[in-house]
């Protein structure tokens, strides 16, 4: 690590091992979970709508769409809690890196954010199964499942590449913080 005249450089930041170790462990657990967790709730409605609807999918271009845009949000925010391991280097944090994987952390939850929106207004505007009579009420479940899966994800995430001072001195053997 650099340092200029005994101030440590902006470019790592000094982190507990015991927390390092932590955020490697747990972003790989994190986010395998939000990937199975992901595709079991769409797993779930597609199994429901099995026998509601006699399929499993919406047949329309914007039904599906509108099933699998939240998913496909999830999923990216479990690949980048996933990539958050490289923001260390050691037991020191590389700030870019972390500013970067936060700034793709919120530009996955905002667009996990408006595919909910999306999704919310096409099931309740649109008749996706062509059956007038049954609310889409599995959809409607599925969005709000993938939301707070997402939300878990990005919270996770923003821990591990932005941890507060509370936390860090949590893990800490020595109160240098």
């Amino acid at each position: 690590m650099k340092q200029y005249y005994g101030q440590q450089s902006a470019e790592y930041a000094p982190l507990p091992p015991l927390f390092a170790a932590r955020v490697r462990v747990a972003s790989v657990v994190i986010g395998v979970s939000l990937a199975i967790g992901t595709l079991l709730v769409f797993g779930i409605t597609a199994l429901v709508n099995r026998p509601l609807h006699g399929h499993s999918l919406p047949r329309g271009l914007l039904g599906l769409a509108a099933l699998l845009l939240p998913m496909l949000s999830v999923l990216a925010i479990a690949a980048v809690v996933l990539s958050a391991r490289r923001c260390l280097q050691g037991d020191y944090l590389v700030t870019a890196r972390a500013r970067g994987t936060r700034a793709t952390l919120t530009a996955c939850f905002t667009v996990l954010s408006i595919s909910c929106l999306i999704a919310l207004g096409v099931s309740a505007l649109v008749d996706l199964w062509g059956n007038h009579g049954k609310l889409g009420l599995p959809e409607l479940l599925a969005t709000f499942a993938n939301f707070a899966i997402g939300l878990i994800g990005y919270s996770a995430g923003l821990w591990f590449v932005r941890p507060s001072v509370s936390t860090l001195e949590k893990f800490s053997d020595h109160p240098i913080w």
